[in-house]
């Protein structure tokens, strides 16, 4: 059967308005997705794809998706940073644990209660630290006393092992600290200054506060964070 001339320029003038939708929306796929895989991109820059596929992610728990959300909102919505914070720290992701322990009291974002709810899940260095009175919270002198450096020695967090060498360091010169062990904040204070991975003003204050130890003389203000 013969076709006619017209409705062969239709069908052409069909296939080709098709094939323009099609190249159309694979473009706009390829956009939102973008050009890289989306385990590639950095979460402060996904594409709008991946931003929905990590959405989705913590939605079903995923305490990595919810990290990464994290960062991602920090400097576009930073109240929904807060929120995914909280929902990651109460699921245990060590860096949420962190910001909610730093971050807490009146200054901070979270409240005291928060932050002391997590403590169990902390990891050790950070909890201690935070009952040490580095954080929002008074020293707790009860935690302090109970202190045992042969279990701190053998963490690999250098940077946490010196924050709480230098806390319970400072809290032995204070006024409340004199039943403290001066030897065991000594040991912890010297073993900070051999973490060579450790920055080297933070080592520089940790001998400041064991030779104040050693000479039993006033404390001066020294920076732990």
């Amino acid at each position: 059967m013969k076709i006619e001339r017209k409705t062969i320029v239709l069908l052409l003038a069909a296939v080709m308005l098709l094939a323009t939708a099609a190249g159309a929306w694979y473009y706009q796929r390829q956009k939102e997705r973008g050009s890289v895989p989306c385990a590639q991109q950095p979460p402060s820059g996904y594409s709008p794809y991946c931003l929905a596929q990590s959405q989705a992610a913590a939605g079903r728990g995923d305490r990595a998706a919810m990290a990464a959300l994290v960062e991602y909102f920090e400097p576009r919505q930073p109240a929904q940073a807060i929120l995914w914070t909280r929902a990651a720290a109460k699921l245990g992701e060590p860096r949420a644990l962190k910001r909610v322990l730093s971050s807490c009291g009146t200054a901070g974002p979270f409240t005291l209660e928060e932050a002391q709810a997590l403590l169990p899940a902390a990891p050790a260095l950070e909890a201690l630290n935070f009952r040490l009175g580095g954080s929002c919270a008074p020293a707790d002198m009860a935690a302090a006393r109970a202190l045992v450096p042969a279990d701190l020695l053998a963490a690999p967090d250098g940077a946490g092992l010196c924050k709480v060498a230098l806390r319970f360091g400072m809290l032995r010169l204070s006024r409340d600290g004199a039943q403290l062990d001066s030897q065991a904040a000594q040991q912890l204070l010297a073993e900070c200054e051999r973490r060579q991975q450790v920055p080297a003003f933070v080592r520089q204050e940790a001998e400041t506060v064991r030779q104040m130890l050693a000479r039993e003389i006033n404390p001066v203000r020294i920076s732990v964070d």
